[in-house]
């Protein structure tokens, strides 16, 4: 008979939550105001060409970067 592997604990938040952790589970960096926050993105344009998105994180009320959703 085989032995069924242990489940692994789930690290990843779930809902509005998720927004505020990247996907290793850890959180985000946090920025103090919105102009710091697109400032940040303003350089990982720069510097690699990523188009980030600053918000207001519904967790922490602080700011976020993250990936543009698209509106298709």
């Amino acid at each position: 008979m085989k032995r069924r592997r242990a489940a692994k604990p789930v690290t990843k938040p779930l809902g509005r939550v998720a927004s505020h952790f990247n996907r290793d589970g850890l959180p985000k960096n946090s920025y103090r105001t919105q102009s710091e926050a697109q400032s940040a993105a303003q350089l990982a344009w720069t510097l690699s060409g990523v188009d980030l998105d600053s918000y207001r994180c519904d967790y922490c009320f602080q700011w976020h970067i993250g990936k543009r959703f698209r509106d298709d």
